[in-house]
């Protein structure tokens, strides 16, 4: 994603960034892993679990195949036949990695909302109005860029010429899109889980 504005110096350097913040979160969120086996598991713990558990799928094939397009490896393995493969991987996992990085901040987006609250005093309905704008441009931006053509490899997608400032806002309002509907699909689980307990 972007590699025609970056240049593959600097698409080795960021991917490299991203797999160092990948290791330092999951480090961080250590503990995550310890209270997999304990407790009762909710929809929401399920659902976030199947979702971390995909988006580590994804993150290590990115890994594998941003590896595997170094000539060094490539030769020193004798595996040049499997460039095409390793190609359609990588789009494959970069593409579902963004979205599935997308809907795990909005399983978590609360943290952010209630951080915002302590710097911004900003109505509650204005903040919706503004998340559904940006959902709906990203409803737009996931369409014309053919994300679910590329999620899938179904077709290959011809390449839209744009400056590189409307490819940020263009992948930013899709990220938007997704964060908005698991934002809310969260809250909405959690109460009618909160509900049955209760009734219970």
């Amino acid at each position: 994603m972007g590699y025609h504005f970056t240049g593959r110096t600097i698409h080795e350097y960021l991917g490299f960034l991203i797999f160092v913040f990948f290791i330092l979160h999951n480090i961080m969120n250590i503990n995550w892993y310890k209270n997999l086996p304990k407790g009762k598991y909710s929809l929401n713990r399920a659902l976030n679990t199947f979702i971390n558990t995909l988006l580590f799928i994804c993150m290590f094939g990115l890994i594998i195949s941003g590896i595997l397009f170094n000539k060094s490896v490539v030769e020193f393995f004798n595996i040049g036949d499997i460039k095409v493969l390793n190609k359609k991987l990588h789009i494959i996992c970069s593409y579902w990695g963004f979205i599935l990085i997308s809907v795990h901040l909005g399983m978590h987006w609360g943290i952010f909302i209630n951080m915002s609250k302590k710097f911004m005093n900003v109505k509650k309905q204005i903040c919706i109005i503004i998340g559904l704008l940006i959902a709906i441009y990203g409803i737009v931006s996931f369409i014309e860029r053919g994300f679910y053509i590329k999620m899938f490899l179904m077709a290959k997608v011809p390449s839209i010429k744009e400056p590189a400032i409307f490819f940020f806002i263009n992948h930013v309002a899709v990220m938007g899109l997704f964060i908005f509907i698991t934002y809310y699909l969260h809250r909405l689980s959690s109460k009618l889980n909160k509900m049955s307990i209760q009734q219970g």
